[in-house]
């Protein structure tokens, strides 16, 4: 899904008349290399958010060390203790890339922190990271994810997107904002990915290592499906400078198709 996320952003920097070329230039102008840096962070966060809320629930609870499969890949080791009710569960990806199950790299740990609470109607999953890489980008800071669960029963999860992102040139990329995932399909087969569904909605501000900033807010709630490539509806606002392109994924179609909007004129993309 980030993917095409990345490959917007390189059109929206052309869209709105961004055209420098140097990644230090203290101009009001972004470039693409930032903004596809920038939108890369999207991608941190999903995964990461896939791997906490795995390794967070009843299923896992109860483990000493051992070689995680399945959604982590077999080069992850997993270390578990608890203390009362309080559980502390590293993952440990080793110092060499380990590709996971979409083909991101990463390496590293994550150590989460929560109580045993699983059947609580709100859990709160802490997390940090320990020399944590993805696709070679370093990633810092402390994190939380509040897990509910909805009046209709679907769970939902609400991420802190608080973080420092520095890549491999040395450009350093600040993070703040939330991002809200309800799971809205599939949450009772946890065995079977292939029917998971969800919609997301959310907003967050990306400072870039010019010093200028970038702005996303989900206007009309995105759905993800596992079993599609492509984000199937929703549309997200991105202003920067002042300026706003819209982003609509469609009605629910399976396809590439999208949209943006600028001033008033629709351009028809494929992502």
């Amino acid at each position: 899904m980030k993917t095409k996320i990345l490959y917007l952003s390189l059109l929206l920097t052309l869209a709105v008349g961004c055209n420098k070329d140097d990644d230090n230039n203290n101009d009001s102008s972004t470039t693409s290399e930032e903004i596809a840096s920038a939108a890369k962070i999207d991608n941190i966060s999903d995964d990461v958010l896939q791997i906490v809320q795995s390794e967070s629930d009843e299923s896992q609870s109860g483990k000493t060390t051992e070689t995680t499969e399945s959604f982590l890949s077999d080069c992850v080791t997993t270390t578990t203790q608890q203390t009362g009710n309080a559980i502390v569960r590293t993952l440990d990806f080793g110092t060499a890339n380990c590709a996971l199950f979409n083909g991101n790299l990463i390496r590293g740990k994550i150590i989460l922190t929560f109580n045993n609470d699983f059947n609580a109607a709100t859990r709160t999953i802490s997390y940090a990271f320990d020399n944590f890489y993805h696709n070679d980008r370093h990633v810092e800071g402390n994190r939380t994810v509040v897990k509910t669960i909805l009046a209709n029963g679907h769970p939902q999860a609400t991420i802190d997107l608080n973080m420092t992102v520095t890549t491999p040139n040395g450009g350093v990329y600040l993070r703040t904002g939330q991002r809200v995932r309800e799971f809205t399909e599939g949450y009772n087969t946890p065995n079977i990915l292939i029917d998971n569904v969800f919609s997301v909605t959310g907003s967050w501000t990306t400072t870039l290592p010019s010093g200028n900033v970038q702005t996303a807010t989900i206007t009309s709630a995105v759905i993800a499906k596992w079993n599609c490539i492509h984000i199937v509806s929703g549309a997200i606002d991105f202003t920067r400078n002042g300026n706003v392109a819209i982003l609509d994924y469609g009605s629910g179609t399976c396809d590439d198709n999208a949209t943006i909007t600028i001033n008033g004129t629709i351009h028809q993309v494929h992502l």
